[in-house]
């Protein structure tokens, strides 16, 4: 006798599964690079920053490869941590890790010889990954002995110090002025630490694009053409007489995932501005309201009798003086201690540690580096500018010449620079 077998009714498998069963392998990966500004503003021994993906586009995660800085290098160290570095120290920075190394990965560690004009790569042996929606903090660090390891810049006022090329998110900065990797002292004694600073180099990444699927909290972060053309899918799939009508949903949503993110443009609104006319335009709003902002704090600072005329001559006085500039910066930025937004760069300087919480032993170690430092730094570069560097740390110490008050190397004022 034949055996007869019966059909069985299996139902197909659900179409996001078939999507993302089959298509998750298939992510695009492209690499670039982002370059900061480069004013040469200042120069130390290393400088703390935060990295996250951008919102803009429609990525999954970024992987960073490797950063590039310049100075006069040495034995340099690069340190990664989850959820940023938590900024300076105080009532106000609660989760900050700058001091804690246990908190800190080490991803990179190697000498180099001084490079203070081009820029030196530094490769991790394993990408870093960079979640989207969360910061990662960084820290690259050099031992060198003096003030001229690793250069970066103030954060100008006027701007959100923030770098945003709608793939990678750079934040501002906190520099670092011991040759100790995490340690508290300055040379001279005192805070080790400068908020308000701006990475300088380069961060070379790789993005994993993010794949499309028939999710609205998917479909959604695709652009306004992309959207439009899935519509058009499947709008035309329900037409009879169409040849997409003969495709089920599955194939349709198949078609649209191997499409890239970008083939029916960039734009993510239909009739809006570009993201750089967006990005501009954001950043002239920051200008006009951080310089209304500025109008306000000369009054405070020079009376609230002033006309309009007199505050409007004493802002160009302060925009052709740096060391005014400065001033008002500072101003800004401390005079409310509860204005504490990492967006705007503005960290608590001031009340950051207490050094009777270093034990015994740590303490013994700074007053060695410090000693040590001190040693270097009439003897470090070229005898032409030894006694420039003596005399830099003096000024560092409480000179007059140290404009800022920070005890920072003015990179910019480097003979080599």
């Amino acid at each position: 006798m034949t055996e007869v077998v019966q059909p069985v009714d299996i139902a197909p498998p659900p179409v996001n599964a078939l999507v993302r069963g089959e298509l998750a392998e298939f992510i695009d990966y492209q690499s670039f690079t982002q370059d900061t500004t480069d004013r040469e503003d200042h120069s130390f021994c290393g400088v703390f920053f935060d990295l996250s993906p951008s919102d803009e586009l429609p990525l999954s995660y970024v992987e960073v490869t490797s950063i590039w800085v310049r100075g006069d290098l040495g034995p340099c160290t690069i340190w990664t941590t989850p959820d940023g570095h938590g900024g300076v120290p105080g009532p106000n920075r609660p989760n900050s890790k700058v001091y804690e190394q246990d908190a800190w990965r080490c991803v990179y560690e190697r000498d180099h010889g001084p490079s203070f004009d081009e820029f030196v790569e530094m490769r991790f042996d394993e990408p870093v990954r960079l979640e989207r929606g969360k910061r990662t903090g960084f820290y690259v660090h050099s031992k060198a002995q003096g003030d001229r390891a690793v250069v970066y810049d103030d954060q100008r006022y006027g701007t959100r110090g923030v770098v945003d090329d709608g793939r990678l998110v750079i934040w501002p900065a906190v520099a670092h002025l011991s040759c100790r990797p995490f340690g508290r002292r300055a040379p001279w004694g005192g805070n080790a630490l400068r908020a308000n600073r701006l990475f300088v180099g380069r961060v070379a990444y790789g993005v994993r694009w993010l794949l499309w699927q028939p999710e609205p909290q998917c479909h959604v972060r695709f652009p306004a053409g992309f959207r439009r053309a899935v519509e058009t899918m499947v709008l035309c799939a329900r037409q009879p007489g169409c040849e997409l009508s003969r495709l089920g949903d599955e194939v349709i949503f198949y078609i649209m995932n191997k499409c890239g993110w970008d083939w029916f443009g960039e734009n993510m609104t239909a009739d809006g501005p570009s993201f750089e006319e967006r990005k501009a335009a954001e950043q002239e709003a920051y200008r006009a309201r951080e310089r209304e902002e500025r109008r306000t704090a000369l009054r405070q600072m020079f009376g609230e009798g002033m006309s309009d005329q007199e505050v409007e001559n004493l802002m160009e006085q302060v925009d052709d003086n740096p060391n005014l500039n400065y001033m008002l910066l500072n101003y800004l930025m401390y005079g409310d201690q509860d204005d504490d937004d990492d967006d705007d760069g503005g960290e608590d300087e001031e009340a950051e540690w207490d050094p009777d919480d270093d034990d015994e032993e740590e303490d013994e170690e700074d007053e060695e580096d410090e000693a040590e430092w001190a040693l270097n730094a009439d003897s470090s570069g070229s005898d032409d500018d030894s006694d420039d560097r003596s005399e830099d740390f003096e000024d560092a110490d409480g000179g007059d010449e140290d404009e800022d008050g920070d005890g920072e190397e003015p990179a910019s004022m480097d003979d080599d620079a």
